[in-house]
């Protein structure tokens, strides 16, 4: 028999409120998706991983980014930061 996977919670801290979120450690890396639709740009959208720790050397910067496999995916639609 297979072994079942508990999916029912985030990895992330989760917050009671936005007080307490704002009480909290500041995020060191943000995750967000990058989308060419209406720029005329042919191609592939991608999520990017930015630097968000203000002690680094790569502070603000796109420090990581997963391509889509094709132009066009939407990825604003698909729900990628659910959780």
């Amino acid at each position: 028999m297979a072994e079942s996977l508990d999916t029912s919670a985030c990895c992330g801290p989760g917050y009671a409120s936005p007080a307490e979120a704002m009480r909290a450690p500041r995020e060191k890396l943000l995750y967000t998706i990058a989308i060419y639709v209406g720029t005329g740009i042919q191609q592939p959208d991608y999520l990017a991983t930015i630097d968000a720790d203000p002690a680094s050397e790569t502070y603000s910067q796109v420090i990581a980014r997963c391509d889509m496999p094709g132009i066009g995916d939407e990825l604003h639609h698909m729900g990628w930061n659910a959780c």
